[in-house]
């Protein structure tokens, strides 16, 4: 079994405002995205040393038992032993660290102490661990090492001791690129700048936009992606995504009372807003671990289709019987199996309801609704089965 041992203490001399392991990035907290890292590792019971049990602790808990581990608050490090035995694995993040994710789950298959070059890792707070050597703030150590804490005064630093003591027990140093830290993707006790730096290009990688070849969805996910810089973590995260859901009732009562027009322009907006949701949702997952898509994130994604489908239905000529309702649910139809079938750009196109419904906006006003929804729809089928895949 593996645990984690994490920490919100500070040792510094002159303790900052806020401490380390509270400071805010990319909606969370460092000690909850360094949660987030532990059970990605594998870890099922969390020990986290703290100073006392407040409201931060108390969302921690909170956090890593809704994924289903364990969670100690410790304010006695002496009770580490009671959780941990020689056939145990401990995963160790010092207090504040905020590493790469994909560099450390590459590198803790094995008991082993992360470090970075000295004379790069030094000068940037790290602590130096030998002559060539400073310590990351991550090691992976077997559990035999908690025993030998016993022998060391009360008031010693526990991950401190931890580190000598997995050195002194053997545990390998294994060198990380320094590009991690060049790079800003790794640091320890960072300011509040750094962190601001850090999420801005977090966001931009989580982010991943549809190229323009889509683009109402290129639009509408950029969108997304910079409301998420001012609501990752707040109540407004999900004002866009609910903005969609009152367009889409707007749309559909515009629609009952004649006014096809503005019902689907309405549903144009219904479908930028949930766009722009999805990606602040995405972006918010990110890193968490076993995050999953909201249920209104889902009811979205599978209503939006319909209502469209209704607003085309309701903007062509009453006449056409059913054809109203069936030439759009082809369209649609056939926009889904696309986006299923490719994972390229034309895949993306596919996925652009905005693009779909904004170009038939002055067909409705012109009448022509249902004749243009047609032709798009033996455009796409087309495409589907001549546009070559690099996949097939």
């Amino acid at each position: 079994m593996r645990v984690a041992l994490l920490s919100t203490l500070d040792d510094a001399v002159t303790p900052a405002p806020v401490r380390a392991a509270y400071r805010n990035f990319a909606g969370a907290r460092v000690i909850d995205r360094q949660i987030d890292l532990a059970l990605a590792a594998g870890c099922e019971t969390i020990a986290c040393l703290v100073e006392g049990i407040g409201r931060e602790v108390a969302e921690a808990q909170r956090r890593a038992e809704q994924s289903g581990v364990r969670f100690v608050a410790m304010q006695n490090p002496r009770a580490l032993s009671g959780l941990v035995t020689a056939a145990d694995e401990l995963f160790v993040l010092a207090p504040g660290v905020l590493p790469s994710d994909a560099a450390v789950l590459r590198n803790v298959a094995r008991p082993a102490v992360l470090a970075f070059p000295a004379e790069d890792a030094v000068p940037r707070g790290y602590e130096r661990i030998d002559p060539e050597f400073a310590w990351s703030g991550a090691l992976l150590a077997p559990g035999s090492v908690v025993e030998r804490l016993a022998e060391l005064p009360p008031d010693s630093d526990v991950v401190a001791s931890l580190l000598r003591l997995s050195l002194q027990s053997g545990v390998k140093i294994l060198p990380l690129e320094k590009r991690l830290i060049e790079d800003g993707q790794w640091h320890i006790d960072p300011g509040i700048e750094e962190l601001v730096d850090r999420e801005e290009r977090w966001i931009k990688t989580h982010a991943s936009p549809a190229p323009f070849t889509a683009p109402g969805l290129a639009v509408a996910e950029r969108v997304g992606a910079r409301l998420a810089r001012d609501t990752l973590g707040k109540k407004g995260a999900r004002l866009p995504a609910l903005g969609a859901v009152l367009s889409g009732i707007g749309a559909l009562a515009l629609a009952a009372l004649g006014m096809p027009v503005p019902a689907l322009a309405l549903g144009t907006v219904m479908a930028m807003l949930g766009a722009a949701g999805e990606t602040v949702e995405r972006i918010a997952r990110a890193g968490q671990f076993g995050a999953r898509r909201s249920a209104l994130a889902k009811a979205l994604d599978w209503s939006t289709d319909p209502v469209l489908a209704i607003l085309i239905a309701a903007a062509s000529p009453e006449d056409t019987g059913w054809l109203r309702l069936f030439v759009p649910a082809v369209l649609f139809g056939l926009l889904r199996l696309g986006a299923r079938l490719r994972d390229d750009n034309w895949g993306e196109t596919y996925r652009d309801r905005i693009a779909t419904s904004a170009l038939l906006v002055p067909c409705a006003f012109v009448g022509i609704t249902q004749p243009v929804t047609a032709i798009m729809a033996l455009l796409v089928l087309t495409s589907i089965f001549l546009v070559p895949y690099r996949g097939d």
